[in-house]
């Protein structure tokens, strides 16, 4: 599984510096602690996923062909949550319907 970084990646209680950090240990698949990441679904079931990343590095996870967008990152479940909101909102303030996809400009399903 490849991870894809939202251009505009949303963030809850991490620093910047902390962030960049971060993205290089998921693209070189290294186990974070208490790292949360907001992802388009995996199955096409649902708008959004919020995933431990440490089980994304299970091999089941890791076995699959599939690109996983990460749309956003958090330190607790909690804060998790509130980025997905966040998004909602946002997408929804903009395009006036929550289409995530075409509000990060992901491509289609898959």
């Amino acid at each position: 599984m490849r991870y894809h970084i939202a251009d505009n990646l949303y963030t809850e209680a991490i620093d910047e510096k902390k962030v960049r950090r971060l993205i290089l240990k998921l693209r070189l698949k290294r186990p974070v602690r208490n790292l949360y990441v907001v992802t388009m679904p995996l199955f096409d079931a649902g708008i959004m996923e919020i995933y431990d990343y440490n089980e994304l590095l299970q091999p089941f996870y890791r076995k699959r062909k599939q690109n996983l967008e990460v749309l956003g990152l958090s330190s607790t479940r909690d804060g998790a949550k509130c980025i997905v909101a966040n998004i909602l909102e946002d997408a929804y303030d903009k395009l006036g319907t929550p289409d995530i996809r075409r509000f990060f400009g992901i491509g289609g399903a898959g």
